[in-house]
């Protein structure tokens, strides 16, 4: 059966936020209405409940080795809906902090992700998940870093290189 995409608006906005291990404590109801879940479904289930299977596993290894070094992340992700639907986002995911500068939760905010990040990231995407399949997870993050490499201008950060895909 094919899936069917559903679409953010340009004004949409996703809100989530996890505890440390990536259980859901909080979603906004942007989040509920496109990923089609109710809050007894999606609170307190680990946020993965929606990783589609088209995504590289080395993006979240890449991700999570970000927030576990408190640092913040932008990335482009397709997750899954309910009703066989899915929907691409492109995601910003930041630890939130305690007074003693120890790591609390993590907030992403998502939004639609642009025609042109699609027809850059999608296909990217696609050769990796192969080489995954093939080579393992390490080929596939070693291809996403030399797609990385090959778009930085100067001293750009891997943030900014997200950022200007997706503008």
């Amino acid at each position: 059966m094919l899936e069917e995409e559903r679409k953010l608006s340009s004004v949409d906005i996703i809100v989530s936020q996890t505890d440390l291990d990536g259980f859901i404590i909080y979603a906004n109801p942007i989040f509920y209405k496109i990923a089609g879940y109710s809050s007894a479904k999606l609170i307190g289930e680990n946020h993965n409940i929606i990783r589609h299977p088209d995504m590289p596993k080395a993006i979240f290894k890449i991700l999570w080795e970000r927030l576990k070094n408190k640092e913040d992340i932008y990335c482009f992700i397709k997750n899954k809906a309910t009703e066989n639907k899915f929907y691409w986002v492109f995601a910003y995911i930041r630890p939130s902090f305690n007074k003693d500068g120890t790591a609390r939760n993590y907030v992403s905010t998502r939004r639609a992700i642009s025609y042109k990040a699609r027809d850059i990231i999608e296909p990217l995407y696609k050769d990796m998940l192969t080489l995954e399949r093939s080579k393992g997870v390490d080929s596939s993050e070693e291809l996403f870093k030399n797609f990385i490499e090959q778009n930085r201008y100067k001293n750009q950060s891997d943030n900014d290189i997200m950022h200007n895909i997706q503008y």
